[in-house]
């Protein structure tokens, strides 16, 4: 492809997500994949270049927003493009009606003026928050949560995020990954804290790797990892994993307990669980019984009445902004706000009091989410203890950490120092808060 055509793809894309924004629709980067699987056409330089300018454009979008109000400049993919090539690769803007049938088309005369005022344009005089990209509606929670170290906190979720890999004990015959990756020794390296983890440091095609397909590996990042382990799972223990989306942590806590035991694990969402059980069957996982539930109503309460204060760990990982996951998923920052943030605390609150009711006299209840905010993070256990503080008491995270892991104990960004908050700038993590409860014995 020439650069004008790649410029014109760029444009192309930029603009479905904008409408997915918008809608809410599919994330950026399944648009991206199935934009691509459409064009095999498209060589692997072609590929990396689009890609570049989309998610180049992705993570500085808040900033580049601010410069099409201050030029005059409607929203949309092309003015997005423009207004990045404007700041970062002026040059470029010579492509637009290459005189190819393929380039993008030629820039219109209010385009022109308004590329002249961005050109122009003071970018450091917008505020920290708008050149960090972080959106309005999430700007207060990560001032509260980073206080000083914001911007250190706020850049490193622009950053790439890198490739996290769990072994599963269940089919690996050794400790070790390096003999199961067709990759060089110096380009993967043992996780900081997670004990059965491994950091990526090069491409690979990892869906392509025998010891992928044959469930020795799983993709899952370090804090994931390390959430998993915190559930303190031992053999034996029946578990109920109330949000369990694509499977990730059952996958991770049935290792824990030797495929003894028993893992209930449900979701509102089918396809995620038809996803969850082609990993059970490639991960040789036997004692998850995988279940879909309704999102509210009799049906829900009636499936999960059975399970009432039987279980020894009830893990209720809800849904959530991401805001932990931005280094990952870009464009989640702006499919949410204020209102939307709401609903989703009290749904929250209303997931954690309804995991509760399962767990036994003795068992723990562990609320997880890959959110950086306090809102869903702080607020959520202190008004959870607020209401119940007699039948459930906090369980310190170092002490946990302790038991399962071998590890040095991190430190917490947690405003409550028993629960454990973890972030990219000072952990080398996604975004990721624990908190564990203990049910008094009455």
């Amino acid at each position: 492809m020439q650069p004008s055509a790649r410029l014109a793809a760029a444009i192309e894309l930029l603009e479905s997500i904008e409408a997915a924004i918008t809608s809410r629709g599919m994330p950026a980067d399944h648009l991206v994949s199935d934009y691509f699987r459409a064009r095999r056409y498209a060589g692997s330089k072609d590929k990396r270049a689009i890609s570049d300018y989309v998610y180049a454009v992705l993570r500085s979008r808040e900033w580049l927003v601010w410069g099409l109000v201050q030029a005059g400049m409607p929203l949309s993919g092309r003015s997005l493009l423009l207004a990045h090539l404007a700041r970062q690769e002026v040059e470029s803007l010579e492509l637009f009606d290459a005189g190819d049938s393929f380039a993008p088309d030629a820039l219109s005369v209010a385009e022109q003026e308004a590329i002249t005022a961005l050109t122009a344009l003071d970018w450091c005089v917008a505020p920290e928050a708008i050149q960090q990209n972080v959106p309005a509606w999430a700007a207060g929670g990560l001032q509260a949560r980073f206080g000083e170290e914001f911007s250190e906190g706020a850049a490193a979720l622009l950053e790439n995020a890198p490739l996290d890999v769990r072994l599963n004990a269940l089919r690996a015959r050794s400790s070790g990954i390096k003999q199961y990756l067709n990759i060089e020794p110096q380009d993967i390296e043992k996780h900081q804290y997670s004990k059965s983890g491994f950091r990526i440091k090069s491409r690979i095609n990892l869906g392509a790797e025998k010891a992928y397909r044959d469930g020795m590996i799983e993709i899952q990042d370090e804090a994931a990892q390390i959430a998993a382990a915190l559930v303190a799972a031992k053999p034996g223990h029946q578990v109920i994993d109330l949000c369990a989306g694509g499977g990730g942590k059952s996958l991770a806590i049935v290792a824990d307990m030797e495929n003894r035991g028993q893992i209930y694990a449900f979701d509102i969402s089918g396809k995620r669980l038809d996803d969850f059980r082609s990993r059970l069957k490639r991960a040789g996982v036997h004692n998850i019984q995988v279940s879909r539930i309704a999102a509210e109503g009799e049906g829900r309460a009636t499936a999960l009445k059975e399970f009432d204060k039987s279980a020894d760990r009830v893990l209720v990982d809800v849904p959530c902004t991401g805001s932990g996951t931005w280094r990952r998923s870009p464009d989640q920052r702006w499919r949410f706000d204020e209102e939307s943030l709401a609903d989703l605390t009290a749904l929250q609150a209303s997931l954690l009091s309804e995991g509760a009711a399962m767990v036994k006299p003795g068992g723990r209840l562990i609320y997880m989410t890959c959110s950086l905010l306090p809102a869903e993070n702080e607020q959520i256990i202190q008004e959870f203890m607020a209401k119940s503080h007699s039948v459930w008491k906090v369980c310190d995270y170092k002490a946990v950490w302790q038991e399962v892991l071998e590890s040095p104990v991190p430190g917490t960004l947690a405003s409550v120092p028993e629960c454990l908050q973890l972030a990219p700038h000072a952990h080398g993590t996604d975004g990721f808060f624990t908190a564990i409860f203990e049910r008094v014995p009455q």
